[in-house]
């Protein structure tokens, strides 16, 4: 196999395959956990009303699903950092992290890059976390109308 800068290209062709392996798993436990809120929203929400009344209730809902989907997304960076520091191309969990969380947020701030074979992750953890992003988004903003809505 030709090397590009001392890497194999078995090495890149692993860590590619691994990466998407991410993206996919990432999407199922992202919609999964759309859904499993969603159901839990359904079966929680008499008992909301019944001990918070309608507009603690909403208030409880948003507030839920905001924290859910905070620590849904920080486990979804966490876990590209992860993946970037075990293949040796981050020097840190904590710095793979931090470039995943700015690519897949499309902040992009350049500061941390990845060297040539390996620059086609960032774009991809960018576009995987937008995707989920928008989902995340437009989950919120059911929930949220489905509250105003009750609120009425």
């Amino acid at each position: 196999m030709p090397c590009v800068e001392g890497v194999t290209g078995r090495r890149v062709k692993v860590v590619f395959i691994l990466a998407w392996l991410l993206v996919a798993s990432l999407f199922i436990f992202h919609a999964s956990l759309l859904f499993e809120v969603a159901w839990q929203i359904r079966v929680f929400v008499p008992r909301l009303m019944l001990h918070l009344g309608p507009r603690s209730a909403g208030k409880a809902i948003i507030l839920g699903c905001f924290v859910v989907l905070l620590f849904a997304h920080l486990a979804e960076a966490m876990a590209w950092g992860l993946l970037l520091w075990r293949a040796g191309l981050a020097p840190s969990f904590s710095e793979g992290v931090y470039f995943s969380a700015t690519s897949m947020t499309a902040l992009g701030y350049g500061d941390v890059v990845l060297p040539p074979p390996w620059r086609l992750l960032g774009p991809l953890a960018a576009i995987s976390g937008l995707l989920m992003f928008g989902c995340s988004t437009a989950f919120l903003f059911v929930v949220i109308q489905a509250v105003w809505e009750s609120q009425r």
